[in-house]
Order: C-alpha cells, then sequence, then structure tokens
C-alpha cells in the first residue's frame, strides 16, 4: 500500500514538475514570437533575422531556402513591404506549441493584423518551427498556412 501511494505521488510530482516546465517553455516561445513579430511592425529586419538559424525555410506566397542572414533579411524586406495597406501591428490570438523533440517544437499560431485605427484587417495562420540550438530556441521554419 505504502509503494502504491509512494508511486502515485511520484506521478503527480513529476506531471507537476513537466506541466511546469513545459509552461515556461511555452511562455518562452510566446515571448520570442511576439519579440520578431514586433521587429516585424517596426522594419528591424536585422531584429527579424537574428531570430533564426540557417540555412533557414521561409514559406510565404513560395517556398526558399534561405541560407544566410543577409537573405532573409531581404525576404522579410520584400513581404512587408507587400504586407496589407495600412498595416500597424500584429497579434497573436491563440497558439498550440507542439514539442516534437527536445530540441525541435513547432508553433502552431492564429495571429491578427490590425491597421493604425486599431481594426483589424487581417487574420491568419503561420507554422512557426524552432530549434534549439547551443541551449537557445531559433526559429527554423515559418510557413503561412493560411490569410483571409
Amino acid at each position: 500500500m505504502k509503494k502504491i501511494f509512494f508511486n502515485l505521488i511520484l506521478i503527480f510530482f513529476t506531471t507537476l514538475v513537466f506541466s511546469q516546465d513545459n509552461k515556461a517553455l511555452e511562455s518562452q516561445i510566446a515571448k520570442q514570437w511576439m519579440d520578431y513579430s514586433k521587429a516585424f511592425e517596426y522594419k528591424d529586419y536585422e531584429k527579424i533575422a537574428s531570430h533564426f538559424v540557417y540555412p533557414a525555410i521561409f514559406n510565404n506566397s513560395t517556398s526558399i531556402i534561405v541560407k544566410d542572414k543577409k537573405m532573409m533579411m531581404k525576404a522579410y524586406k520584400s513581404v512587408r513591404e507587400n504586407v496589407q495597406k495600412d498595416y500597424k501591428y500584429s497579434l497573436i490570438d491563440e497558439w498550440k506549441l507542439i514539442n516534437i523533440t527536445k530540441d525541435f517544437l513547432l508553433l502552431d499560431a492564429q495571429y491578427s493584423r490590425y491597421n493604425g485605427d486599431y481594426k483589424q484587417i487581417l487574420s491568419g495562420r503561420g507554422l512557426y518551427f524552432y530549434r534549439k540550438v547551443n541551449g537557445n530556441w531559433f526559429l527554423n521554419e515559418v510557413t503561412t498556412v493560411s490569410q483571409n
């Protein structure tokens, strides 16, 4: 009986610790996404590019393999210059973090874009693949799934 009770307590605490670790990771990745989004808002292409590990994959209207930071900055500049008229900023509406391996995860995000009058001008979905490199998480692939 003591053994069963001990095992149940052990399972409970292990689950609790894993859940807390996962929540911390989820919070960290969501914060990184917001930082990335803010850089897009301010046309800070250098900062956007610093969120990636290379080579990276960029799937917007066409798929490209981005070899380096300079190429990523050029790709994002093109996207930003052709974004919706009156675009001001983006917010993440909801997200789901999927741990694929201990060093690879996916942020499946629903987001909205707004104009200067705080009116929604687009809602979309993006798949943001992160890879852990030297203890830090970096974007490895961004895929635009749908827009309306």
